[in-house]
């Protein structure tokens, strides 16, 4: 029996199972392929010849132009302007990675970016490096593009053409190490996902997107106006993590955050880093509790300098405001000098009260503060009825407290992991 399958395939009439899947499959099959493995099927047959050309989503990743620029860069814009050439139908989604020094490159770029744009391109993704450090400027096809739903720059300058009308369809649009050099308003009535990372010259960026979902800003490079995200009622996921603060005249940092965690009455989850837990420090913030309530709000990642009361006092505010609470995650900071206090503070009536129904997970991510990490995990151990598990992550070496482990639990089925 194998011998006669062995003599079929030397006939070559075993049946090509794989040339007679669905269009579709076989799409799906050759974009797990690079571009290079992808052109090698025409060699296979007479009817694979030009398959490869009509893949809808071209992806020409870093260790694919990196490999030509090695050889030259002229060569790398001869064989992507033969991929260009080649290609047959519309491209649904066309994504480089690239790092040139020529900027003879750039202009082919422009040209490879023209291209998509005119074949209703519908994911655009660009993340171009020069080793001058000389940004890429977007060419104004990108502003007149209507198709476009998502959009991932990196290292590129902003500038959109006068004749700007925003972005019909997009719904995603994700920014990092972008330059805004000139006031900006991106009108897109669909962006539901918007990520904002080490860009520089936000204070002239305004977006306008009634139902934006998630909003994610980390490191910018200058000032940034969170107050025009206030109308933003649908926003389920927001994620704010600075190096710094950039002082304004015009707005008060602490009491735009304050209004804006108010204003989002659907927010489910919270990230803020220590830079922020300062800010909702401010005594009139403390003394009375936060002037908002987050009912939906699911998840709480924060990070905390376990070296400053305040810090302790704030998270225990934004756990009382937030009676749903699931899942809470502390990147741990600072020190174990203050642990006495840090002690009477969680024995205040106030933190006896905590509403810790919902609340099934915690995790201490960090080496710092031990000491304090163990006493604010027996806050929960004692008090979540519904914990399920609790993870504390400790430095290797490090002797974890026995207490811990024989402590009685509001929750049988609390599970406690220190690694």
């Amino acid at each position: 029996m194998n011998q006669d399958r062995v003599s079929l395939a030397v006939e070559g009439d075993i049946e090509d199972r794989i040339s007679v899947l669905p269009r579709n499959v076989i799409d799906c099959i050759l974009e797990l392929l690079s571009v290079k493995e992808a052109a090698k099927t025409c060699t296979l047959s007479k009817s694979w010849r030009y398959v490869w050309s009509e893949l809808p989503k071209m992806v020409l990743d870093y260790e694919f132009c990196d490999e030509l620029i090695d050889e030259s860069e002229s060569k790398f814009r001869e064989v992507v302007d033969g991929i260009m050439l080649l290609h047959m139908g519309k491209i649904v989604k066309f994504d480089i990675d690239v790092r040139v020094e020529d900027l003879a490159s750039y202009t082919a770029i422009d040209r490879w970016v023209l291209y998509v744009t005119r074949n209703s391109v519908k994911k655009l993704h660009l993340r171009i490096f020069n080793i001058d450090d000389r940004t890429y400027t977007l060419p104004p096809c990108v502003f007149h593009c209507s198709t476009l739903t998502q959009l991932k720059l990196a290292r590129c300058s902003f500038k959109p053409p006068g004749s700007f009308r925003g972005f019909p369809n997009l719904v995603t649009l994700r920014l990092a190490s972008v330059t805004f050099s000139e006031r900006c308003v991106i009108k897109a009535p669909r962006l539901a996902n918007l990520t904002l990372n080490c860009c520089d010259g936000m204070q002239y960026l305004n977006i306008a997107s009634p139902v934006l979902k998630s909003l994610y800003v980390c490191y910018p490079h200058s000032y940034i106006a969170l107050n025009c995200f206030m109308n933003c009622k649908n926003l389920r996921d927001l994620g704010l993590v600075f190096s710094k603060v950039f002082a304004n005249p015009k707005h008060d940092h602490r009491s735009t955050l304050v209004k804006l965690l108010g204003s989002l009455p659907a927010l489910e989850v919270l990230l803020l880093d220590s830079l922020f837990i300062e800010l909702l420090c401010a005594d009139v913030v403390l003394s009375t509790g936060p002037p908002f309530m987050l009912n939906c709000l699911r998840k709480l990642s924060l990070s905390v300098d376990f070296g400053k009361l305040g810090h302790i006092s704030c998270v225990l505010q934004l756990i009382k405001c937030s009676p749903n609470l699931n899942e809470l995650e502390i990147r741990v900071k600072g020190t174990d000098d203050n642990v006495e206090a840090f002690v009477k503070c969680l024995k205040t009536p106030g933190c006896l009260q905590l509403p810790l129904n919902k609340l099934e997970y915690v995790s201490f991510y960090g080496f710092a503060s031990p000491n304090c990490v163990e006493v604010f995990a027996m806050l929960f151990i004692f008090q979540a009825p519904s914990l399920l598990r609790i993870f504390i992550e400790q430095p290797i070496g490090t002797k974890s407290s026995k207490e811990l482990s024989g402590l009685p639990r509001a929750s049988p089925k609390a599970e406690l992991v220190i690694s």
